[in-house]
């Protein structure tokens, strides 16, 4: 009798450690993150701010002076907040974004180089070196996680210029099919066909009137736009 209870227990046991050993070897396995590529984002942008290093302006008599050398700019991005749709995340989820741009035009007179009017067109321009990266950090929907907590795009132009509304414009890449992500939704091509644009808060001509002050821009507050990652 007791050998036979043993067998029984031993019967019994004997599932119940191969569901254990089965769940710690799926629990090892690696987490498939469904926001890798090819998967794509649809997003709207908002808000945030352009810091320049050295500010940029107008030269006119009695108001915005260049810096005496041209020793190159650096560009701050910060809290750009994006709302994004994905077919592969179930509802609506954000991000924000920051980043840095280093510009330089080795020989280019300063008056030139740290010019408003510089920011319209492709940047950078023949002769001058445009290197950067925009990180966003993401916001999952209540109840999901993303094994790949961020996008980081890659900047290597920027296009500039006014939209209907009369503000001003900024666009990455500028040069189409140029662009790069690493992180979540690279697309099917890492991003080379990915392109965000985002509007300035104040109209072209309010900035014109800030470029011209004795101190020149420091910094432009961004106002709303769109960014597609794929």
């Amino acid at each position: 009798m007791i050998r036979k209870l043993l067998l029984i227990a031993s019967a019994v046991a004997m599932p119940v450690g191969f569901i254990a050993a089965t769940a710690g070897t799926a629990s090892a396995g690696k987490v498939i993150d469904p926001t890798l590529a090819p998967a794509t984002a649809s997003c709207t942008t908002s808000g945030g701010t352009l810091t320049f290093k050295v500010p940029i302006g107008i030269v006119t008599p009695g108001g915005y002076v260049a810096p005496a050398k041209n020793k190159g700019n650096q560009i701050k991005i910060a809290g750009v907040t994006l709302t994004c749709t994905s077919s592969v995340v179930a509802g609506s989820f954000t991000g924000t974004a920051s980043g840095k741009i280093k510009t330089t035009h080795v020989g280019q007179d300063p008056a030139t180089f740290y010019s408003c009017v510089s920011l319209v067109g492709v940047a950078p321009a023949p002769g001058a070196t445009l290197s950067g990266s925009l990180k966003i950090k993401w916001s999952p929907p209540v109840g999901q996680k993303f094994a790949s907590s961020k996008s980081v795009t890659g900047i290597s132009s920027v296009l500039g210029g006014v939209d209907g509304g009369g503000h001003g414009t900024f666009t990455i890449p500028g040069n189409p099919g140029t662009g790069f992500i690493s992180g979540s939704f690279p697309g099917a091509d890492a991003g080379a066909s990915s392109t965000s644009t985002t509007a300035t808060a104040l109209t072209e001509a309010q900035l014109a009137t800030q470029c011209s002050a004795t101190g020149g821009v420091t910094t432009i507050a961004l106002g709303s736009g769109t960014s597609t990652l794929q």
